[in-house]
């Protein structure tokens, strides 16, 4: 496939007076090796001779004629721009915008940035799966290869003095922090906090460590929240785990956790470039910038409460995206019944999945990528064409338990046969491979992205059939709003 990369990746990549950043090494090799070409956009010239460092200005120049260019790159109208939502306010703008208007236009099949305000622009233009960071391109890459990365372990609750806070893991936080880190680490040990992580025993490589708070100023100058706050104090993936989606799953043990104790909110602090990853995160699943902290942390905020009456100008799934996990139901919104195998469904529902219940429940080595995303791609053969944004879907699982336990919201459906366009789709949220995808793509192909909204207790077939849902479960079944109050409504209030 063609792979645009961004001058932000372009110029470390490239200078050869820096030591070369090992991921950055890794995508190169990886993406010849896969056979994916590298493409820079005739405009990123000008984006590097207006580099101040002569030097490297003109190192990476003379380097840039080992990628394949762009040919006839669109040009990009102000209607367009009207229609994408971006800004053009200068030079980089202009550039930033040209890069995505070729994705947009199918020029590429992905962009490769780290910058922060493309991602912003992607998702402005429902372009954002197909924009990736440097750390998740090379796990899409690295799931196309044959070489085996082991898996890590479990997601637990533990106590923050199990671990040494002098372990490499939080380097880099204590940068961030340089007087402070290990001090307030360990004054919250003390207090027997407690941290939801992945681990090797007391060697760390996930952490979420979070507290409840109530009625607390969160920003500079601002009001007390109105009520209680779940505050992410520490949110970081180790390098040697990123790929396996641990950063959603983290998030999603801390909405489960609000949910269940009736949080209204939950918030973190964000510093530096390093967090940029999480930031972009963050907004996909409803956070929002809320200002700054003693002027120097930004602090995001995500309101878990639904609004107490429904929005005349939002759309069911900007809903789901701000309001997670509420969702809207009305009439309006069209609701399926997807039958999905027992493997399948064990995949891509770890907390519903016959490990949840079992002895390895904790070992997240026995878990797809796919088992910790809340954003997750489900694909088939049925023939229906009336799935739509927003629309509600609840997975019946066939052969053994022939019962719906979850439930999830669309983003956005394709129909087709073309793997250049399904493998961008679902490169984010499966560890299919290009081969696998392939297989699918021999006949005609329906791929649902969707948002995973919840579980809940099994509503049985017993109970479908008495809501007028009859016969054998074997292909996507539309279901009347009636019908969904019967089964998902009234004997789950």
């Amino acid at each position: 496939m063609n792979i645009l990369i961004d001058t932000n990746i372009l110029i470390p990549l490239e200078d050869t007076g820096r030591t070369l950043d090992p991921s950055l090494a890794e995508m190169r090799r990886l993406s010849e090796q896969n056979g994916h070409v590298l493409f820079v956009h005739p405009a990123q010239e000008e984006d590097i001779r207006r580099d101040q460092h002569e030097n490297r200005r003109n190192i990476v120049l003379s380097r840039l004629n080992q990628y394949q260019e762009i040919p006839s790159p669109p040009t990009l109208s102000e209607e367009s721009l009207q229609e994408y939502g971006w800004r053009q306010t200068g030079e980089n703008d202009r550039i930033d915008n040209l890069l995505l208007h070729a994705l947009c236009r199918g020029a590429v099949h992905f962009l490769v940035t780290d910058d922060k305000g493309i991602h912003k622009k992607a998702r402005a233009a429902q372009v954002q799966e197909q924009v990736h960071h440097l750390d998740q391109f090379l796990a899409f890459l690295r799931s196309q290869s044959s070489i085996e990365h082991p898996p890590p372990f479990g997601i637990e609750e533990r106590y923050l003095h199990e671990f040494d806070v002098r372990q490499p893991f939080f380097d880099s936080l204590r940068e961030g922090y340089p007087d402070e880190f290990n001090d307030w680490y360990l004054r919250s040990a003390e207090e027997h906090r407690k941290a939801w992580c992945i681990s090797d025993g007391e060697t760390l490589q996930a952490i979420c460590i979070y507290k409840e708070e109530e009625h607390e100023v969160i920003v500079d100058d601002g009001a007390p929240l109105d009520g209680i706050a779940l505050k992410l104090c520490t949110f970081k993936v180790g390098e040697s785990v990123r790929g396996r989606k641990l950063g959603e799953r983290l998030l999603f043990s801390a909405f489960k956790y609000a949910v269940g104790h009736h949080i209204p909110y939950v918030y973190l602090h964000t510093f530096g470039s390093e967090q940029d990853l999480l930031v972009s995160l963050c907004q996909d699943y409803g956070f929002e910038l809320a200002g700054k902290y003693r002027d120097r942390d930004d602090v995001y905020l995500k309101k878990m409460s639904a609004p107490d009456s429904l929005p005349t100008d939002i759309s069911p799934l900007a809903y789901a995206v701000t309001y997670y996990p509420h969702y809207i139901d009305s009439v309006e919104v069209g609701k399926f019944i997807i039958p999905i195998q027992p493997q399948y469904h064990n995949d891509l529902f770890a907390d519903t999945s016959d490990l949840a219940s079992s002895l390895f429940s904790q070992d997240a080595s026995l878990y797809n990528p796919q088992s910790n995303t809340i954003k997750k791609a489900y694909i088939c053969h049925a023939n229906t064409t009336q799935i739509k944004t927003g629309d509600l879907l609840f997975f019946y699982r066939t052969h053994d338990r022939k019962s719906v336990e979850c439930m999830g919201v669309v983003e956005q459906t394709y129909r087709g046969q073309d793997i250049e366009r399904v493998s961008p789709l679902v490169s984010k949220r499966t560890v299919y491979s290009r081969a696998e995808i392939g297989k699918w793509l021999q006949k005609e192909t329906l791929v649902i992205l969707f948002r995973f909204i919840r579980d809940f207790s099994p509503v049985d077939q017993g109970t479908l059939v008495g809501a007028g849902i009859r016969g054998a479960i074997q292909s996507i079944r539309k279901i009347s709003h009636e019908q969904y109050l019967h089964c998902f409504v009234r004997n789950h209030s």
